[in-house]
């Protein structure tokens, strides 16, 4: 579990769903299962977008970005924990962008 403060990193998960926007594939990893995407235990959640691409699209030639990341946490509370933090994360940055 993170401290306080801290973000959440892969070595908090459980598992991921990664679904596909494009294709509509989804599937569930474990953690460990992300080293090819160079993901490491102290990897934050927020740095998975980029890393994480979908094969059955880029095997079509297609750029397979458009990918939705889901985690399932090790601690019910680390879940909620992050859900908050990810939701006020967007306010402030919805508020930014009402000001500019």
């Amino acid at each position: 579990m993170a401290l306080p403060g801290r973000k959440p990193v892969i070595a908090h998960v459980a598992s991921l769903s990664v679904e596909c926007a494009d294709c509509g594939r989804n599937r569930w990893w474990k953690a460990d299962e992300l080293r090819r995407f160079g993901v490491t235990g102290n990897t934050p959640l927020a740095e998975l977008s980029g890393r994480i691409v979908c094969s059955a699209c880029r095997a079509d030639g297609l750029p397979g970005t458009a990918v939705s990341i889901q985690a399932a946490f090790i601690d019910e509370r680390q879940r909620v924990h992050s859900e908050a933090q990810m939701l006020s994360e967007r306010e402030v940055l919805v508020e930014g962008a009402r000001r500019a």
